[in-house]
């Protein structure tokens, strides 16, 4: 028999991730007066926060000339604070089907769990990629702190978005860039692919692929294999921005339906298979990775999870267990 929970430690809707889609889910749950406590190890606002404070976000609504990531988090967080929502800067350890959740403090239940975690940059896997990503020894995911690349010989590894904006990012601040690509064409704005080569302050890499990183206590080179040779290019630090993959396995176990990456399957309601547990935001199988369209699953999911758990009168929808 499971001992009872005090008042502080059951909540009608937890939410484990604190990004775009998290807290959107967060402030409009709290909004609807139901009782919200949000999880995140990190800092709130997911990568905008960690990965690219500095980043202007353009064509976010009411912001024509864009915004400062961590100035929209900043907005989200005085909201968040208004709204009553419990923050938790706790570790999800474990969520289990009878919507107990383990932290690294304490457990908790709830009457819905909201997985919201995200994504996380895919890694190369090649030789000390590891080693190197460790205590500023030259390989980063994302120019998170500009500084780190000042004057300095820097090699970007990737074809889409993330890539383009950081060798953008690096313009003017680097010494040397480079920029390798396994394709020919670029996955990434076409505006901004432009903007690179317009620069010419990035040399291009293409139909290249970086095979192992090189150095003693830092990154000293890397070995490029191109067109059947191997080459070897001396650099201070990389960026890998090769994709992104969920940040799933707390709930692995849980047997939710995924795609072959392991994104999270829901129907139109935000609702998986599995009776009171919705995912929102890049955890789940979408198309279209927008923080707009993050923002709009927190609402879509909301709207229904207040069905679930106040059963209005006007609430028929049947869970599905088949997505």
């Amino acid at each position: 028999m499971m001992k009872s929970l005090s008042e502080d430690e059951e909540f009608d809707v937890i939410i484990v991730g604190g990004g775009p889609a998290g807290l959107n889910t967060a402030i409009m749950c709290a909004t609807r007066h139901l009782k919200v406590a949000l999880f995140e190890r990190n800092r709130i606002g997911g990568f905008l926060a960690t990965l690219y404070p500095n980043k202007i976000i353009p064509n976010y609504p009411g912001f024509p000339e864009g915004i400062v990531a961590i100035e929209l988090v900043r907005n989200w967080l005085q909201h968040l604070r208004f709204s009553g929502v419990k923050v938790k800067n706790e570790t999800v350890l474990d969520v289990a089907k009878g919507l107990t959740v383990t932290t690294d403090k304490k457990k908790y239940r709830s009457k819905v769990v909201v997985i919201a975690t995200g994504t996380k940059p895919k890694r190369l896997g090649i030789p000390n990629e590891s080693k190197f990503s460790k205590e500023g020894r030259g390989v980063y995911y994302f120019p998170s702190h500009p500084e780190d690349f000042l004057g300095k010989k820097v090699l970007v590894i990737g074809g889409g978005d993330t890539a383009i904006d950081a060798a953008l990012e690096l313009l003017n601040l680097a010494d040397e860039i480079a920029l390798v690509h396994r394709r020919e064409s670029f996955r990434a704005f076409d505006e901004n692919v432009e903007k690179v080569r317009k620069s010419g302050l990035v040399d291009l890499i293409l139909n290249g692929e970086v095979v192992a990183i090189k150095g003693r206590n830092r990154v000293e080179k890397v070995v490029i294999k191109q067109k059947g040779k191997k080459l070897e290019k001396r650099v201070e630090a990389i960026i890998i921005a090769i994709g992104l993959v969920p940040n799933n396995e707390v709930f692995k176990h849980l047997g939710l339906r995924t795609d072959e990456r392991g994104f999270i399957m829901t129907d139109r309601a935000q609702r998986t298979i599995i009776e009171g547990i919705f995912a929102v935001g890049d955890i789940t199988y979408v198309g279209l990775r927008l923080i707009t369209v993050a923002a709009a699953h927190g609402a879509i999911a909301s709207h229904h999870i207040y069905s679930y758990v106040k059963k209005p009168y006007w609430a028929r929808e049947a869970w599905l267990n088949e997505i």
